[in-house]
């Protein structure tokens, strides 16, 4: 996620104390509005949030929204239960679409480097994402609505490639954990906000859950508008600098050749990322198969799976509002361990269990865990990786986070059909198996970055900044 304010003078490096700081806001120094007396003012209860800080978490509450409609609520099960497609064809989607962003994403990222820009790539990213959704309202047949959602699905994520490290441009150091807590706990109020409008709006259509997809594709339109207008990249580089095109190109896939030979001296890095890889295939079932697995259990109405999702929502947001604290003051590793902890453990129980009735607890537990994790993640990342180069390193981020997303339901996909498909299991009783093996999974992840470093550190480019007066 990102967010740029500042002025965009050279002067400025991402995650600099000035980032993050409201043009039209109180001067830190003077307590008034440009700074024009040396008088102290009053301390602002919450000194992190200004307007580009509120206007980059609006966006969070934008793409929660195509979230929770295209990536859990009503696409998938539209396709497998309204259109009758097998659980391997989404699998199948989220492999293509995870193909697409091996060969684009981590390219892209260099050349926001090397330009300096990264709300551009946002914004077009976000109107491929918008233009695909609203095809999806109308078009007719299964496999050209998996390939128009493929295409939604791509642009969603590579625009929170280019959007999460936009961290570091709106909030300083030592409030990134509040900042990013307080943009996944806006996300979720999304979630919660299209859960309702959404679940108007497929009741009046007569339960047609296509009818969800125009109004997501505007909402998620209309709340980005905030980001257009008042957050600005921090560092860009002058227009009369840029070279053109071609160099720009030939240079960011320079420095991505690099960065991904350097990536291997990045030992912690590297095995973080590979713990992240096994922790997200978790998730990425529980969000893609969720209501799917509802539907299997046999008790839950369309009122009732709402209704899960509606007490799960909110736990969601507290969990991203009290991790955010939590990792500013412990560290992110000590929040991402044990919530992915606690959220591998209802897996296995409802896994073991299958019980229904459990579902009305474990899925405010999930949510939590859920809040926790996307609040803690990227700022653990953020303080492994060098500043002039976290666009690449975002991109190589986001990209295993979208390779796992293809992997779990591929595991949840060939664990189906072993157990169902070939040996005869219920589909609900293989379900509850794929459930506890993603959970294991989820804890090999923890495993692997349990020994990591969090703390904040200083990268030779912090050095030379400070060195040069920066």
């Amino acid at each position: 996620m990102d967010h740029a304010s500042g002025t965009g003078t050279g002067g400025e490096r991402p995650g600099d104390d000035r980032a993050g700081v409201d043009p039209g806001s109180l001067d830190r120094r003077s307590g008034d509005p440009g700074g024009g007396s040396s008088r102290p003012g009053p301390r602002r209860r919450l000194p992190w949030l200004t307007l580009p800080v509120f206007s980059w978490a609006m966006y969070e509450f934008a793409n929660t929204i195509f979230s929770l409609s295209i990536g859990t609520r009503y696409f998938n099960e539209w396709i497998v239960q309204d259109l009758g497609r097998p659980d391997w064809n989404l699998a199948a989607m989220s492999l293509g679409v995870t193909l697409a962003l091996v060969l684009t994403m981590p390219g892209l990222g260099a050349v926001a480097d090397q330009l300096g820009r990264r709300k551009p790539f946002v914004i077009a990213f976000t109107a491929m994402s918008v233009v695909a959704t609203l095809a999806l309202g109308g078009v007719a047949g299964a496999t050209l609505a998996l390939v128009i959602g493929g295409v939604a699905v791509f642009g969603y994520q590579s625009g929170m490639a280019h959007y999460d490290p936009m961290l570091a441009d709106v909030a300083a150091e030592e409030h990134r954990g509040r900042v990013s807590g307080f943009g996944v706990g806006i996300g979720y109020v999304g979630s919660f906000t299209a859960l309702v409008v959404l679940g108007l709006v497929v009741a009046a259509a007569d339960g047609d859950k296509q009818a969800a997809f125009v109004p997501t594709a505007i909402m998620f339109a209309v709340f980005t508008i905030p980001l257009v207008l008042f957050v600005r990249d921090s560092r860009p580089v002058p227009r009369a600098e840029v070279p053109g095109f071609v160099p720009v190109v030939r240079r960011a896939n320079g420095q991505l050749v690099r960065t991904l030979r350097r990536l291997r001296s990045y030992r912690e890095v590297f095995r973080f990322l590979l713990g992240r890889f096994l922790y997200v295939d978790a998730l990425a079932v529980v969000i893609l198969y969720m209501t799917i697995y509802l539907d299997r259990l046999g008790t839950f109405t369309e009122m009732q799976k709402n209704l899960v999702l509606a007490v799960s929502i909110p736990a969601a947001i507290v969990g991203a509002f009290v991790a955010g604290p939590l990792v500013d003051r412990k560290g992110p590793k000590w929040v991402l361990t044990r919530i992915i902890a606690i959220f591998a453990a209802t897996l296995v129980i409802e896994g073991v269990t299958g019980s229904s009735a459990l579902i009305w607890v474990l899925g405010p537990i999930v949510g939590i865990g859920l809040g926790g994790t996307w609040t803690s993640d990227r700022v653990f990342m953020m303080r492994l990786t060098p500043p002039a180069e976290r666009g690449e390193f975002f991109g190589v981020f986001h990209l295993v986070g979208k390779v796992s997303n293809a992997a779990g339901p591929a595991i949840w996909a060939l664990t189906i059909y072993l157990l169902h498909d070939l040996s005869g299991w219920t589909i609900l009783d293989a379900s509850r198996a794929a459930m506890v093996v993603l959970a294991l999974v989820a804890l090999a992840g923890i495993a692997i970055i349990r020994g990591l470093d969090d703390s904040v550190r200083e990268f030779p480019e912090d050095a030379a900044a400070v060195g040069q007066g920066r």
